[in-house]
């Protein structure tokens, strides 16, 4: 089984709730905002905002 395969899951989530990026914050700095969810990935509003954004 390769490793990426495999289901890992924290005991406790890695960020605090409400720790989220601010979409403002994420529109004026989407390339710290998209390595801030790679590492940390989740649901927010940030991640509508640097879908929105063109290329």
């Amino acid at each position: 089984m390769a490793f990426d395969a495999a289901d890992f899951r924290p005991a406790a989530p890695i960020v605090a709730p409400g720790a989220a990026p601010c979409p403002v914050w994420t529109a004026a700095n989407p390339d710290r905002a998209l390595a801030f969810l790679f590492v940390a990935p989740q649901d927010c509003d940030a991640v509508d905002v640097l879908t929105a954004l063109e290329a």
